[in-house]
């Protein structure tokens, strides 16, 4: 069987209303083996999960000889490994999974999950997460872990300060932090709304009383205030489905008036709240979230709230192909040379940068990086360049190098190199 192969060379830009004309020329592929990898997902139906699945099913199962099995919901590291399994098993007779990329990656059974990998003959990477030193210590030198891609915490965290910063700047007075599943062991979510915390005591006086890492936890409201009574904070803990968190959002917006809001995760399940807000007290409430450049968040960007604005006002997070990185380096090891990533044997811990966006103008560009076909952020040509298939140079360092090379700037001088 052919496979094409699209090798896309950028023409011309398209930016700011420019015009853009692009040379794409196919290759063909006579290799004639089709490879399957499973793709573990938190769930499937988030955003997030929704925006990864896509780049994978719609960009790279185009432009390489493979294919992706998708997981239902995965709620821990149990399931984890039962889908695992049944990703080998799938298929069987035209060869089931020969390995996995995870987006759930649960860290108290990851030690685990690395086993049945093991047992299975299957490549395990985290594809948009860190690992613990305990864990890496723990599973670096297994040969069939071959390490984890994503933002790193100190990423995290500064997410959450940059986000906090941002709203000082603007005034921000009366704050409601979404704390999500900060309460119920959520890391991430921990850690973003730490930031945010030690930044609003530092920048703005606010008064902490517990350091900032055990009032991310809590699973009650929590009201703060400066000496002086000018910046007012609440503390909303809980998921919004299937949790606490619309209902302590409806306490604490009906305790008094609110011009800023600000989350450790999505948005969009409470924006109606937030708009009968303003409505009710008849001024703008600014939104932010450390989310994901979804499709979700590029529709609500193009409505209006009440008062003429975006609904949101700022998204810092990740984007759909910064998963690319993760397929390159479990299509390196099922094609035979996981030593294009691994040095000595060891697993990689590579870290990307995360997105940030402060208007709608900068959020329809962003999103175009992460999505386009030509324009992209990790496109085809990218990935071929560090997988030892298609380039014989392809090694670790080149590897390191582009998933590393996240950052906005790197990103747009790769897709316009030679414009």
């Amino acid at each position: 069987m052919k496979k094409k192969i699209l090798s896309l060379t950028l023409c011309a830009a398209l930016l700011g209303g420019m015009s853009t004309s692009v040379c794409a020329a196919a290759e063909d592929y006579s290799e004639g083996e089709i490879h399957t990898i499973g793709v573990a997902m938190y769930d499937p139906d988030s955003a997030e999960m929704e925006m990864f699945g896509d780049y994978y099913r719609d960009y790279i199962e185009e432009g390489f000889p493979v294919k992706f099995i998708f997981s239902g919901k995965i709620a821990d590291s149990e399931e984890e490994k039962a889908f695992i399994e049944e990703a080998k098993a799938e298929g069987a007779e035209e060869n089931g999974a020969e390995g996995i990329i995870s987006f759930a990656g649960f860290a108290d059974g990851l030690q685990d999950v690395i086993k049945t990998c093991e047992k299975e003959e299957m490549y395990y990477a985290l594809g948009s997460n860190s690992v613990s030193d305990e864990n890496y210590e723990a599973i670096k030198d297994n040969p069939w872990y071959m390490g984890s891609v994503g933002p790193e915490l100190e990423a995290v965290y500064e997410a959450g300060c940059d986000m906090t910063n941002f709203f000082l700047d603007k005034g921000a007075g009366n704050i409601v932090i979404m704390s999500g599943g900060a309460a119920s062991g959520n890391r991430l979510h921990q850690v973003r709304t730490w930031g945010m915390l030690n930044t609003l005591e530092e920048k703005a006086g606010l008064v902490l009383s517990e350091p900032a890492e055990e009032l991310s936890k809590t699973n009650e409201l929590i009201e703060l205030s400066d000496e002086d009574g000018t910046i007012h904070v609440t503390i909303c803990p809980g998921y919004t489905e299937g949790g606490d968190g619309l209902k302590n959002l409806e306490a604490a917006l009906s305790s008094g008036n609110c011009d800023t809001l600000m989350s450790a995760f999505h948005v969009s399940s409470y924006l109606d709240k937030i708009s009968a807000k303003e409505k009710e007290q008849n001024s703008n409430i600014m939104v932010g979230a450390i989310d994901s450049f979804s499709e979700q968040n590029f529709e609500i960007f193009k409505e209006k709230d009440a008062f003429g604005n975006a609904p949101i006002d700022y998204v810092c997070g990740k984007y759909a192909s910064m998963a690319g990185p993760g397929f390159a380096m479990i299509y390196n090891a099922i094609t035979g040379s996981p030593d294009a990533v691994k040095e000595n044997g060891e697993a990689v811990r590579l870290y990307q940068n995360l997105w940030t966006a402060k208007s709608e103008e900068e959020y329809i560009e962003l999103y175009g990086y992460a999505t386009g076909i030509y324009e992209n952020a990790y496109s085809c040509d990218d990935l071929m360049q560090v997988i030892r298939q298609f380039n014989e140079d392809a090694d670790p360092q080149s590897f390191k190098a582009l998933t590393e090379a996240s950052d906005l700037e790197s990103t747009k001088e790769r897709i316009f190199a030679g414009s």
